[in-house]
């Protein structure tokens, strides 16, 4: 085995020389000045005719390669930095100085390394650096065919030695071939980066192919048995400790190592290939080897550890778990605090033989002292396996740190290096926490699993990680909102639910901005522009929609011009922008451009909806009459029925409740008191059609009772017209019909609020009330009888209001409790006034007067108008006015 060339050791080799010059003097007579002319420079003048000429600086490197050969290591290196400093660079040299320069800092820096103690070779890390950086230069200009093989040697241990150990493989694998002299340095050196599994994938065509892996693996095994001499076991002869060939008295000490370190490799690659039992028959042959006194104890230590591990990891690959932690535990037992490179390597290795036989919680607390060493080799598989085990305990929180501590520890996957994990097998146990998590129905395990995507790139891609993000953004912003819709969770507010939505939103924005090359591009749009959308969040929504429409997509053009209408809509006050006006523009020029698409319908519904907003109302129900009658649509159709829910809507609002800007303008009072002039009540008839239609044909519809709601009060607002003619009535058959038709209108009025109030109760009971459809159960119970109270006072009919009393004694026990009950109570009051029975109005007021103490504060507004004290006011000066009204004083009315 051929052994480096020896470095010159009188002078280190960044050791300069100083320069000297000597000083001139000047004598004052002139006959020694001539003197020495004669006796000095005629000499010097003679040399300088018959002296050799100077060396070309070709020549010149020629001779530093030669020094560089010959061991004169300093020699090559002093010539060589000296004609770069001089600046000559000529095409026949190429980079022949910075080889010569490389070799010999690379020389140095394995002198040192050799003589550092064990645990220091660390500081001649910056001249291995400087050396690969000379001899990178070197092969970036032009080298000798013949320097090859050493330049390679040299780089690829730089490589090595720094811990690039993919660049390291790949110039070893060629230096192999060619670098004779040091075979067996390269060859132990690719044995060493080949037991990284990680490694060993990037040399084949097929990294998962196990036949590959096995062939790969069986080449380095030969090699290292071919250049170190090292013998099947069954060749030893059993009385002989040693082979008499390398016997350690005539093998160098670093030899004595190296080979020692090969015999190690070979045991791994069997136990990695699989051949335990081949791996147990080399780890016998390394007692064969002895290194006797010939190595420091510091170095036989480090050599032992070794051995020790190898041994553990063979029987915990055999599942002899218990032979094993004998191993380890004798590591870690006798070894201080300074050794702690064997010692966190013997507890990630008891780690793994307690999670072999399930025993989690002694696993966990040896993976546990790893874990927390950042610069260990065993850092990122401890913390690896410790959360993978926790997670499967059901400790996600403490597993998805674990994941975060070792995500943090990947610099890149391209040069990912780890003899003790698989990368593939790292990705594994990153996609089962996460799916575990991201597929789970707790918002707690989104939020763990949104983490975990934050921080694994670079052990997934981008563009993996942002479809997990968008994936568990999505999943967490939907169960969210069940929760806050279904009132499961009341501590979820509408804010929180609509930064779920906005998160998501931006999640697949950035999904699609690592996307665009794939045909998945325009859907990620849309799907964000959605979900910003239902995060209130109008202005990145319309963003994403414009970029879905600039991606010219294949199909969904039309949807996304309504859509953008929406958006439009949504937008309108939010700015200084036209922003009606640009929607109404947008939906007609759609109607233009797409009259025969199926989805022109849906503009059709949107312009309505715009003009309305807009102002325009007769223009909005012109739009929906016209779909309803005029367009091929049948009634099974969606937009035929939203088309007739909004056109009875809007006709009703037009009569009653719309704002004031959007009713039709009057020409004068008098036309306004007209009721013949009053065009109100045939809106509303056209309403009540409408509405009607819709209540029969789709009963279940997600409208449906808002529609009943509103046909309800659009009957009872509709008998207003027969009553106001009664009053003008002047035969007695006119009268009898006038109020035939108010009790037909009213009665039909009821019954939709009996119905209503049935559908709702029961909806009441299974919790799926919002805001507004408890509005209406409140109106269900409360308008009907309101309607007998009404019908009382018009005729002074003591049935109805004995009717009125039933009602709102039902309405009363029906929302016990709620502010709104004292209305009832007031109301039934009113209705024993009318009755002449003011002792039991009094009482009735009473009863109220006892419920409000009853009931906390603050009332919610949408149960009564009166504050809690006016409610107090109010009936106190009630009770009083009974008081004043029967003539007798509070005691005698019991």
């Amino acid at each position: 085995m051929a052994a480096t060339p020896p470095v010159e050791s009188d002078t280190d080799l960044d050791d300069l020389p100083i320069d000297q010059s000597s000083t001139s003097m000047f004598g004052i007579y002139p006959m020694l000045a001539l003197a020495i002319m004669i006796g000095i420079g005629l000499p010097t003048g003679i040399w300088v005719m018959i002296r050799e000429p100077e060396m070309t600086p070709l020549e010149k490197t020629v001779e530093s390669i030669e020094f560089l050969k010959q061991g004169r290591t300093r020699t090559a290196y002093m010539q060589a930095i000296q004609m770069l400093d001089d600046g000559v660079a000529e095409p026949e040299i190429g980079g022949s100085l910075e080889y010569v320069i490389g070799v010999a800092l690379f020389r140095k820096a394995e002198r040192v390394s050799q003589e550092a103690a064990v645990g220091y070779e660390g500081i001649v890390e910056p001249t291995y650096r400087l050396a690969m950086r000379y001899l990178e230069k070197a092969n970036q200009k032009s080298l000798l065919v013949e320097l090859i093989p050493s330049w390679q040697y040299a780089l690829g241990s730089c490589y090595y030695n720094l811990g690039q150990i993919y660049d390291a493989r790949e110039i070893l694998e060629s230096a192999y071939d060619i670098a004779e002299e040091n075979r067996d340095d390269i060859i132990l050196m690719l044995a060493q980066c080949y037991l990284d599994p990680n490694v060993l994938k990037s040399a084949l065509v097929h990294p998962t192919n196990i036949i590959e892996q096995h062939k790969k693996r069986t080449e380095i095994i030969q090699a290292l048995k071919y250049e170190f001499d090292i013998p099947e076991p069954n060749d030893i002869d059993a009385d002989s400790e040693t082979d008499p060939e390398t016997n350690a008295e005539e093998i160098e000490l670093t030899e004595i190592e190296k080979r020692y370190l090969a015999t190690l490799c070979l045991a791994d690659l069997q136990r990695q290939d699989g051949d335990l039992e081949g791996a147990t028959r080399t780890i016998q042959n390394i007692k064969e080897l002895d290194v006797g006194d010939e190595l420091s104890q510091e170095r036989l230590a480090v050599l032992h550890d070794k051995l020790l591990i190898l041994k553990a990891r063979v029987h915990l690959d055999q599942k002899e778990m218990e032979e094993a932690r004998k191993l380890l535990s004798e590591i870690i037992n006798s070894k201080s605090g300074l050794d702690q490179k064997s010692i966190l390597t013997g507890h990630f290795l008891l780690g793994m033989t307690y999670a072999a036989e399930d025993r989690f919680d002694i696993a966990l607390k040896h993976l546990s002292k790893p874990t927390a060493v950042s610069d260990s080799a065993v850092y990122f598989p401890a913390n690896m396996y410790a959360g993978d085990i926790a997670r499967k305990r059901g400790f996600h929180e403490e597993a998805l740190v674990y994941f975060l501590h070792a995500l943090s520890n990947v610099g890149s996957t391209d040069q990912f290096a780890n003899p003790w994990i698989d990368l593939d097998e790292s990705r594994k146990m990153i996609r089962n926490a996460w799916n575990d998590w991201g597929d789970s129905d707790s918002n707690e395990q989104y939020r763990f699993a949104q983490e975990l995507t934050q921080k694994m790139v670079p052990l997934f891609s981008i563009g993996y990680t942002n479809e997990l993000t968008a994936l568990v953004s999505r999943k967490r912003a939907e169960l969210i909102s069940r929760e806050y819709e279904s009132q499961k969770n009341k501590s979820i507010k509408l804010k929180e639910v609509q930064d779920s939505w906005k998160t998501a939103g931006h999640a697949y924005a950035q999904l699609a901005n690592s996307s665009r090359a794939t045909n998945r591009y325009s859907q990620i749009l849309w799907e964000s522009s959605e979900f910003y959308r239902q995060g209130n969040d109008f202005e990145n929504a319309l963003r994403m929609l414009n970029r879905f429409i600039a991606s010219n997509p294949r199909t969904g053009l039309l949807a996304a011009y309504n859509f953008k209408a929406k958006l439009l809509l949504d937008l309108d006050g939010y700015d200084d922008e036209p922003r009606l006006d640009q929607a109404i523009q947008l939906l007609q020029a759609t109607i233009h451009d797409y009259p025969k698409d199926q989805l022109v319908y849906d503009t059709q519904l949107l312009l309505g909806r715009a003009l309305l907003e807009n102002g325009e109302t007769e223009q909005a129900i012109k739009v929906w009459r016209s779909l309803i009658l005029e367009s091929p649509l049948t009634p099974e159709a969606a937009e035929w029925q939203q088309a007739l829910f909004a056109l009875g809507r809007t006709l009703f609002h037009v009569t009653e409740t719309r704002p004031d800007f959007l009713r039709p303008k009057q020409d004068t009072l008098q036309q306004a008191q007209s009721p013949r002039q009053d065009q109100r009540y045939e809106q509303v008839e056209e309403a009540i059609q409408w509405l009607d239609e819709f209540v029969r044909r789709i009963p279940e519809h997600e409208s449906i009772h808002e529609a009943r709601w509103l046909l309800a009060k659009g009957l009872r607002f509709r008998a207003r017209r027969p009553e106001s003619q009664l009053r003008m009535a002047e035969t007695e058959n006119m009268k009898q019909e006038l109020n035939s038709e108010i009790y037909r209108y009213l009665d039909q009025s009821s019954q939709q609020y009996r119905i209503l109030s049935e559908e709702l109760s029961l909806l009441d009971q299974r919790g799926k009330l919002n805001s507004l459809t408890r509005q209406f159960l409140r109106d269900s119970f409360f308008e009907p009888a309101h309607i007998q109270f009404d019908l009382g006072q018009f005729e002074n009919d003591d049935d109805s209001y004995r009717k009125a009393i039933d009602l709102y004694s039902n309405a009363a026990f029906y929302f016990t409790g709620e502010p709104v009950v004292l209305v009832a109570y007031f109301r039934i009051a009113e209705c024993y006034r009318n009755l002449q029975a003011y002792a039991e109005a009094r009482r009735q007021l009473e009863q109220a007067r006892v419920i409000l103490t009853q009931i906390p504060e603050p009332f919610p507004q949408s149960s009564t108008n009166f504050t809690k004290q006016e409610w107090e006011q109010l009936l106190e000066q009630s009770i009083r006015l009974y008081d004043l009204a029967i003539g007798a004083s509070p005691q005698t009315l019991n």
